[in-house]
């Protein structure tokens, strides 16, 4: 979500699936819903019409950036398999801290990794110098 909706009770950076779902009117056939966790224990997921979502991005993957904020039960991070000057310390933990249980992490190069945690952040804001 990238938007609240106080009719459907979801809020700004909201994840969901869609899934195909029985159509039990016409055996055989399936319908899309999207599925949203709820902190409910009596009501675990809420089921949404695709129609009725409408500030929504769709994603195969995310990147670490737009995950912020989020948490997930399993996470998976696939590294570059070049060096980046954006890839330092910082964001490799902000991606190992989207993992609740279990994180997958993956080099595409051997060494990006140890690459990654010991480049420090170049920041060229100015504040420093304040």
């Amino acid at each position: 979500m990238t938007q609240n909706d106080c009719g459907l009770k979801l809020m700004n950076g909201d994840i969901s699936i869609t899934l195909a779902v029985p159509n039990l009117r016409t055996p055989g056939k399936s319908l899309l819903r999207v599925a949203f966790p709820t902190s409910d224990p009596e009501k675990p997921i809420d089921w949404v019409l695709p129609s009725r979502l409408h500030a929504v991005e769709t994603v195969f993957a995310m990147t670490v950036h737009k995950s912020q904020g989020s948490e997930f039960l399993h996470t998976a991070s696939l590294l570059p398999p070049t060096p980046n000057p954006i890839l330092t310390r910082e964001l490799v933990y902000t991606g190992i801290t989207r993992a609740r249980e279990w994180l997958r992490l993956i080099e595409a190069k051997r060494g990006i990794l140890n690459d990654a945690v010991t480049r420090e952040v170049m920041r060229v804001s100015g504040l420093r110098r304040l």
